[in-house]
């Protein structure tokens, strides 16, 4: 049985199709297993021009029509232009990005977390994760940032192995975790190239996959229908992005309620093969980077089940 079996209707064709020449690339190299070369970056992609375009002197990225706490969106917007600019080639090397990822190494505390998401005064495992994650992807320039990062994060555990925002919600680390939080501070570990703290990454995303579907244990996106809320770039714990870091961690279906998450993934397609965000919009739209990043996932799943 093919991994794309799986699928309601096959959007691959239409997504060769659109023009989108970093979208083209990923189809290409991560999908349809071409060989594409060296990666390097996809300087006439649009989305490329326009990120290169906006990017500011200091090397951030504003959120557009956001004055209301713009530090914090600054930081935010900054990590996922990164992220964007990663599935279009770009490494550490590449100007555009160093500057971005010195950016955010500059809200980096001397403790080592990075600080900027929820203010300045806020520590914030989840979007330390997030950023190690990108620091480690993109190269050797930035690792002894993010192994401090690494090393503040599992000084800030939870007892139950996950983590939860200091401050804003608890300080004590008898108290439990936040799943929402732990999915996203995971996403450093599976970058780390020495896998220095696999033992503590895998309780934790023990965790995780066992929690899949049900309310989190604080208020931040409690409900569990933030689960089915996905977005490219991954910018909170969802079910995709939950499957997307556990399987990168070594899990594979059988764990927790992951079996339960990739089923759901694939119904979500719709009859057009693609799946749709509402993510800051009005209405459910077809994504075409958000098909892609799923159908990367399912890939991976249904191969490694064989």
């Amino acid at each position: 049985m093919s991994w794309m079996d799986y699928l309601k209707s096959d959007p691959i064709p239409e997504i060769l199709g659109s023009g989108d020449l970093g979208l083209i690339n990923r189809i290409n190299r991560d999908i349809l297993d071409i060989p594409a070369g060296p990666e390097i970056p996809m300087t006439d992609d649009s989305q490329y021009k326009t990120l290169i375009r906006r990017q500011k002197p200091d090397g951030s990225w504003r959120e557009s029509g956001r004055k209301k706490n713009e530090r914090n969106w600054t930081f935010i917007t900054t990590l996922r232009s990164l992220n964007i600019l990663y599935d279009l080639g770009c490494r550490g090397s590449d100007e555009v990005f160093e500057n971005g990822a010195k950016y955010l190494i500059g809200t980096q505390t001397a403790q080592g977390d990075f600080r900027g998401a929820y203010g300045e005064d806020i520590p914030s495992p989840d979007y330390t994760g997030m950023v190690i994650d990108i620091l480690f992807r993109s190269g050797n320039e930035f690792l002894d940032s993010a192994y401090s990062g690494m090393k503040w994060l599992i000084e800030n555990r939870r007892s139950d192995g996950g983590w939860a925002i200091p401050i804003l919600r608890s300080n004590s680390k008898k108290d439990p975790s936040s799943h929402m939080v732990t999915g996203m501070a995971l996403r450093a570990f599976p970058s780390d190239p020495k896998k220095i703290y696999s033992t503590e990454a895998t309780k934790a995303g023990e965790l995780l996959a066992k929690r899949i579907f049900k309310a989190d244990k604080y208020p931040d996106r409690r409900q569990p229908e933030y689960w089915g809320k996905l977005s490219y770039p991954y910018r909170f714990t969802d079910a995709l992005s939950a499957l997307d870091v556990l399987g990168k961690l070594g899990f594979d279906i059988s764990t927790g309620r992951m079996k339960r998450a990739f089923d759901w993934l694939i119904k979500q397609q719709d009859a057009n093969g693609f799946w749709q965000t509402d993510f800051q919009k009005k209405r459910m739209e077809p994504d075409l980077w958000l098909t892609y990043t799923a159908l990367r996932v399912i890939k991976f799943f249904a191969e490694k089940e064989g």
